[in-house]
């Protein structure tokens, strides 16, 4: 159950992260 909430936590912190920086990059834009 740890595992599965860590690896759930970390997948969606990254696409999330991903979706800040490709936002980022496009305002800048």
């Amino acid at each position: 159950m740890s595992l599965w909430g860590q690896m759930i936590l970390q997948d969606a912190s990254s696409s999330i992260m991903q979706n800040m920086i490709f936002f980022h990059d496009y305002a800048m834009m």
